[in-house]
């Protein structure tokens, strides 16, 4: 008979080395990043937005692409362990973000959290740091370009699926939306999770890579733009409720919770809200520093491109019913495209939640970008809420 040796598989034990390795790892991560942020600060790290997309004008110097791969290989190894970026408060939430860019030749993913959250009382900074049309008034090494990019879906209706779901959009269409138009009392919520997201001066070609693209003026944020399409909806018989409150200010840590917090208070106090539109504005960014605004002529007018962002439960948050969210995004998209065909991007399927649990009709839309002016924005998303609004008047 042959003999054989015990194994004593000590659990402890291994557990105790996974944890010890993950610490090892994390903080192995953090020198590396460290390093790359104290010792080589002419790279320019922050909030910047950078993506791995072919540059337009070459301008990184050497130090730069190496202290970026030093920074994202750091970041790689906490994400690896973690799931996060400890040492970046903004990583901790991205995943709560609506932040999917289209640019030509596919989609990219970009953070849009490219600069630091004005603070309370700094009305006259955000004032002072607000982008320039002029390229004269920009210092050349703080100047780079907004390039107009066209992002219109490729086809009706079309979905940017991220998530391991399947979508069959016949049946959603098929459907009818789970939309009661006939209680009494406001049937649409508009908020801002991120209401501090501003734009770019109408007609300006270049930006300041040093200024904020937020403010917290209510009168140039998206605010603004939820504003023209709670007008439209009033307009035409629909009751809204427009929530202005800054949910990002002075934080952009807890955004979503803190307007969870105020949908929930709404929907209490009326329980016939059906809708809640989150109204955002994306962010893309090159590489090169290149920031793109995804804009169409719309009766011969430019307009900022939209895109309507789904969240589901597959990050194992409660969101049981997010296909209701989808089935109307669909019926939303599929109105809207066929009095503008180039007004919409392609649905985001995210599998983040987004607070899209409190109704069966929650949905984010991304206004434009960044690189958008305000008004090309008011533009599109009061186009848009015409066709929501004559769709709803149909149910």
């Amino acid at each position: 008979m042959r003999k054989y040796k015990a194994v004593v598989i000590d659990l402890k034990g291994m557990r105790r080395t996974a944890v010890l390795t993950a610490l090892t790892g994390i903080v192995a991560a953090g020198v590396i990043y460290a390093s790359g942020r104290w010792i080589l600060p002419s790279a320019g790290f922050g909030n910047r937005v950078i993506e791995n997309v072919s540059p337009i004008v070459e301008t990184a110097t050497d130090t730069e692409k190496i202290a970026d791969k030093v920074k994202s290989a750091a970041e790689l190894a906490a994400r690896l362990i973690f799931g996060f970026v400890p040492w970046s408060g903004d990583s901790v939430i991205e995943s709560s973000s609506a932040v999917y860019g289209a640019a030509e030749g596919g989609f990219i993913a970009v953070a849009d959290n490219k600069t630091v959250p004005l603070q309370s009382g700094a009305a006259d900074a955000a004032k002072a740091q607000k982008p320039t049309a002029k390229a004269t008034d920009i210092p050349e090494e703080r100047r780079a370009p907004i390039k107009s990019i066209d992002a219109a879906q490729k086809q009706p209706n079309s979905i940017g699926n991220e998530t391991s779901y399947s979508i069959d959009v016949n049946a959603a269409l098929a459907a009818k939306p789970d939309i009661d138009m006939s209680r009494q009392g406001p049937k649409i919520l508009i908020t801002h999770t991120h209401a501090t997201e501003a734009y770019d001066p109408s007609g300006a070609e270049y930006y300041d890579t040093a200024a904020s693209d937020r403010s917290i003026n209510t009168d140039e944020n998206v605010v603004a733009a939820g504003e023209a399409m709670a007008e439209i909806f009033r307009q035409r018989g629909i009751e809204v409720v427009h929530d202005t409150v800054l949910h990002d200010e002075p934080s952009f840590n807890g955004s979503y919770a803190h307007s969870l917090a105020a949908v929930q208070e709404y929907i209490k106090k009326y329980p016939s809200i059906q809708i809640v539109f989150d109204v955002h504005r994306d962010s893309i960014v090159y590489d090169d520093k290149t920031k793109a605004k995804v804009v169409t002529e719309i009766n011969g007018k430019p307009a900022a491109q939209l895109m309507f962002v789904v969240g589901t439960d597959e990050k194992g948050l409660y969101n049981p019913d997010w296909r209701e969210n989808m089935t109307a995004a669909l019926h939303f998209q599929k109105t809207i495209s066929e009095r503008y065909p180039t007004l919409m991007r392609h649905i985001n399927l995210r599998r983040e939640r987004f607070n899209g649990h409190t109704t069966h009709a929650s949905m984010i839309i991304e206004t434009g970008t960044s690189g958008n002016s305000l008004d090309e924005a008011i533009y599109s998303i009061s186009l848009a809420a015409e066709c929501i609004a004559d769709y709803l008047n149909t149910l």
